[in-house]
């Protein structure tokens, strides 16, 4: 079946064949453009670069259909259209040289129409599935130009077929100075058995994919922690064509890690040195902080809400109402009474916004328990310390 967006050029000097195939192929339905010579022919491919094949004669006024045909073959624009020679000359020299010069096939006037339609709905469909193919090659090259990671391509024989920039800049070669070799032409040789390990996993005991991080050095002697993903490509028949290998440079990731983790171990350490309760939310009232005396006191509190907890339906309103206010950029200090007649104590806790670039993300809470010596200290009535022990926070 023609495909329905086919064109096709007609190059001959003769206006009565010229008229003849054009009838006849626009029969069958395709576009048709036609051009009396050489010059006139390239014209018609400006006009129309999309077309998808030429029938070209070879004796003409000017330049010949070989001039022609070398002239198209030399063009990156239209080097790819197929080209069937339909001339009188039917010697072999003239088929040799029509062949060496690039023709995709050869057919000698006077011809069957019906062998011309089948060569030319051959030729038409294969250039179809060759545009196909070029189209996702090149979306295949620019996916893998553009993915942030180092990638590479190799074939079943474990040669290289691709590599991006990135694998370029950790290996420190020229992607063209491997592409088609193995990874044991890689200038660093530990980089090399490194990569060989990973890919006999694959090639020789099957597994379906393999992840794993691998200490790299780089051009300047730092190394770099580099998490690779390496997964075969398999034919539809599930034979093993190749492999894929995607890399990410988790090196200020890890590096950050553990920053972090040493900057959580000292705030933990502080926070339960400090004679106090201290703990912190989000802006969800979730728990993200809690030192070691409050959470003697409440338990384990990190990760649940405020709501969650287990209390007072006043308590909790209480602590709600003075984390709006911490959010709302309010510094609260609030005193509480924790005794009774016999012992009198009070609760003084503050509550605080965390600010992050100019941004509240949560509150920030510390609370001290006085006993009466300090209560008697800064004044305070024992009228104003009757009660029974609350549970705030």
């Amino acid at each position: 079946m023609v495909p329905p967006d086919a064109r096709l050029l007609i190059v001959d000097d003769d206006p009565a064949i010229r008229e003849f195939l054009k009838n006849r192929l626009m029969m069958e339905g395709y576009e048709v453009s036609e051009a009396e010579d050489a010059e006139k022919a390239l014209e018609r491919l400006e006009e129309h670069p999309d077309t998808d094949l030429i029938l070209l004669d070879v004796i003409m006024p000017g330049a010949s259909g070989f001039d022609l045909l070398r002239t198209l073959k030399e063009d990156r624009r239209y080097c790819q259209i197929p080209v069937i020679m339909v001339t009188a000359l039917g010697l072999v020299q003239d088929k040799e040289l029509a062949f060496r010069l690039g023709a995709g096939d050869y057919l000698t006037k006077p011809f069957d129409t019906r062998e011309m339609l089948a060569r030319i709905g051959t030729h038409i469909t294969l250039k179809k599935k060759n545009d196909a193919i070029t189209h996702t090659n090149q979306v295949l090259s620019t996916i893998l130009t553009t993915i942030p990671g180092i990638v590479y391509m190799k074939d079943a024989d474990r040669k290289f077929l691709h590599v991006n920039h990135l694998f370029e800049e950790m290996c420190g070669i020229c992607g063209d100075q491997i592409i088609g070799k193995t990874g044991d032409t890689l200038p660093d040789r530990k980089l090399a058995e490194a990569f060989n390990r990973s890919e006999e996993l694959i090639f020789t005991h099957g597994i379906p994919f393999l992840e794993n991080v691998e200490d790299i050095s780089s051009k300047t002697g730092e190394t770099k922690n580099i998490f690779f993903r390496r997964q075969p490509v398999r034919t539809p028949d599930g034979e093993l064509n190749g492999l894929v290998g995607v890399g990410i440079d988790l090196t200020e990731q890890i590096q950050l890690r553990n920053i972090l983790s040493d900057r959580e171990a000292f705030l933990s350490t502080l926070m339960n040195s400090f004679p106090a309760r201290i703990w912190a939310v989000d802006v969800n009232y979730h728990f993200t902080q809690q030192n070691m005396h409050h959470a003697t006191r409440w338990g384990s509190l990190i990760g649940i809400s405020v709501d969650e907890i287990e209390t007072d339906s006043s308590v909790r309103e209480e602590w709600k109402r003075r984390c709006d206010a911490a959010l709302a950029g309010k510094i609260d200090c609030a005193v509480y009474p924790c005794g009774n007649k016999d012992k009198c104590r009070v609760l003084i806790s503050w509550t605080v916004p965390i600010i992050e670039e100019d941004k509240k993300t949560g509150v920030l809470g510390i609370s001290f328990e006085l006993d009466e010596h300090t209560i008697q200290s800064i004044v305070l009535t024992n009228s104003e310390c009757q009660g029974d022990e609350p549970a705030y926070i």
